[in-house]
């Protein structure tokens, strides 16, 4: 079984782990580069993303921009994490994960109501959490 399946434009992805999804969405060399050139590729993708989100605003915690409310349309950009949860917040893929595989829900209390609700099968619709995994990243920079 696949620990995260994304659907974009509808295609669907399967991958067994994060640095998987890394490499397809933000390049197959990403783990190659350096801290500011990984740095850039998150920036310019984000900043693509939000283009094609109407324009959407892009807050980048790298510049101590703060999030106002996380639950506005928005891009935050610091690492590839938050690109990914960005993507699924904004409806710009669907992305599931196992509920045992702990990658992107590692600190969510899977018993909450919310969650639960949720649940596909064997799998955490990441898009209807993304909010709260974001607020909970941003919390422990």
């Amino acid at each position: 079984m696949d620990n995260i399946v994304i659907v974009e434009n509808y295609e669907k992805y399967c991958f067994r782990t994060l640095e998987e999804v890394v490499k397809q969405f933000l390049g197959e060399e990403f783990y190659d580069l350096n801290d500011k050139e990984k740095y850039k590729v998150l920036r310019l993708k984000t900043v693509r993303n939000a283009l094609f989100n109407n324009n959407a605003p892009v807050i980048d915690l790298r510049k101590d921009e703060r999030v106002e409310d996380i639950k506005k349309n928005q891009y935050i950009v610091y690492d590839e994490e938050t690109f990914l949860l960005s993507l699924a917040k904004n409806n710009d893929i669907v992305l599931y994960e196992n509920k045992n595989a702990n990658i992107f829900v590692k600190n969510l209390n899977k018993e909450e109501k919310e969650t639960l609700e949720k649940l596909d099968d064997d799998y955490i619709i990441i898009n209807f959490c993304a909010d709260k995994l974001l607020e909970n990243k941003i919390k422990n920079l």
